[in-house]
């Protein structure tokens, strides 16, 4: 298949830089990896134009990783960033995006390079692009390494690059690449956080882990499912008149968090103890957080539940508590000084951290509060917004796609919300049930 390389314009937005640091929390040895759909084609030559101007003001895209005897940093080499073509003309984009989720079953057809497993590999692009054009529609896949930035850095870039392609300004600020440095951890403070971090508990090698998630895909089967945005407003009022201590606090997050444990709950022979969420605190107001920052700025909150499964209203309080701790920013500090030290060790080591899969603790990533489809490259109706990956308990939380109807006109998702999670071999079926009797048929009360 073809391929075409793409570079910054100059001067960039680092000329006076030839490198960028990445301390030990930016080291994430993984890729996110988005596609775009669009209706018609690209312009290939607007195409090309709006990702060398993007590439501008985010140049450590197109540069490498390398390693400076311990210290980690991207090289800006200003390379070509390579953008593959791919012709289907036979074919529809239904062929492999099969509804209106988000999450589907496998992209990698529409993706660069998509089995790189390790992305703490100094030989390759930090991005990659592939575009694939149908019959009547055309994908855009983005591979991003995530030394370049957390999900909302990612979604900056792409939504420049929108822009630059439709010939508009920008919606938000340019980056910036000053990162925060983070205190060394005493070896107490390390110990007494390294229970909470359990994906530090075992290291692997490349091999090793591209065994785990081998392995991984196998322990469960994916549960997708739509919430409309009023039913979620109404979950969420009730579960906080029910729970005064946390009344003005409660989240929709956190509500439907715990109305997903305790539907799982209610189909496992155990009951999920813990949940696990992703937090940013890019825009907490620490002196550590850079609201602009092209990095990641995430930390792991773990929740310990109550003993009643059924107990909505406990869980969400629980969940909100425990953000409300994880938001402070002196532990955030100690979190983040703790989580680097023990990222760049592992990657020191040759091994990489890994999240095991467990039925008692329940990760949560939420992406809800990004726009994705706002990044639609002149397409505010149509474009959709796709990603691929699961795993046991692995709850995702995305703001829905437009949809197509019958008669063939497109429907605004208007606040819907879309999540898929993973649950055991065999269980697929008894959760789409419980979910199908909709959320008015629960007992808040446990």
């Amino acid at each position: 298949m073809p391929t075409f390389f793409v570079q910054p314009a100059q001067p960039t937005a680092l000329s006076d830089r030839y490198e960028v640091e990445l301390p030990g929390y930016e080291l994430w040895a993984t890729m996110i990896q988005n596609v775009h759909i669009l209706v018609g084609s690209l312009d290939v030559k607007e195409f090309s134009a709006a990702l060398s101007r993007t590439l501008q003001l985010w140049p450590h895209t197109a540069g490498r990783l390398t390693d400076d005897g311990g210290r980690y940093k991207i090289y800006l080499t200003n390379d070509g960033v390579p953008v593959e073509f791919e012709e289907r003309p036979h074919e529809s984009t239904s062929s492999v995006v099969l509804d209106s989720h988000v999450i589907q079953s496998d992209l990698s057809g529409l993706l660069n390079s998509p089995h790189q497993r390790n992305a703490l590999d100094f030989e390759v692009p930090l991005l990659r692009l592939k575009i694939v054009s149908f019959r009547d529609e055309t994908t855009l896949g983005i591979s991003w390494n995530h030394t370049l930035g957390d999900a909302t850095a990612f979604f900056r870039f792409t939504h420049a690059f929108s822009q630059f392609y439709q010939g508009l300004h920008l919606v938000y600020p340019p980056p910036t690449f000053e990162k925060p440095v983070f205190p060394e951890p005493s070896e107490c403070t390390i110990e007494e956080l390294r229970p909470l971090m359990y994906h530090f508990h075992e290291l692997y090698s490349e091999e090793e882990l591209r065994k785990k998630y081998s392995e991984r895909a196998h322990t469960s089967e994916r549960v997708n499912w739509f919430f409309e945005r009023h039913e979620l407003e109404t979950l969420c009022n009730s579960l906080r008149q029910r729970s005064p201590s946390a009344a003005s606090r409660l989240s929709i997050h956190d509500s439907l968090s715990a109305y997903i444990v305790t539907v799982i709950n209610r189909i496992l022979p155990k009951q999920i103890r813990k949940i696990k969420v992703t937090d940013s605190y890019r825009f907490s107001g620490g002196s550590f957080a850079f609201p602009n920052v092209a990095g990641n700025a995430v930390i792991d909150a773990l929740t310990a539940l109550p003993e009643n499964p059924a107990d909505i209203t406990g869980i969400a309080t629980s969940i909100r508590e425990t953000l409300t701790h994880y938001r402070q920013h002196d532990v955030i500090s100690t979190w983040m000084s703790a989580a680097s030290h023990l990222m760049l060790a592992a990657v020191k080591a040759g091994k990489s951290f890994y999240y095991p899969p467990s039925t008692e603790i329940m990760p949560v990533n939420s992406m809800a509060a990004i726009d994705w489809c706002s990044a639609h490259f002149g397409q505010p109706e149509s474009h959709r917004h796709h990603m691929s990956g699961y795993g046991l308990l692995y709850l995702r939380i995305f703001g829905a796609n437009p949809w197509r109807g019958d008669d063939g006109s497109w429907h605004a998702p208007e606040g819907r919300i879309d999540i898929s999670i993973g649950v055991p071999q065999g269980c697929r079926q008894k959760v789409l049930d419980i979910l199908a009797q909709g959320i008015d048929n629960i007992k808040i009360d446990g």
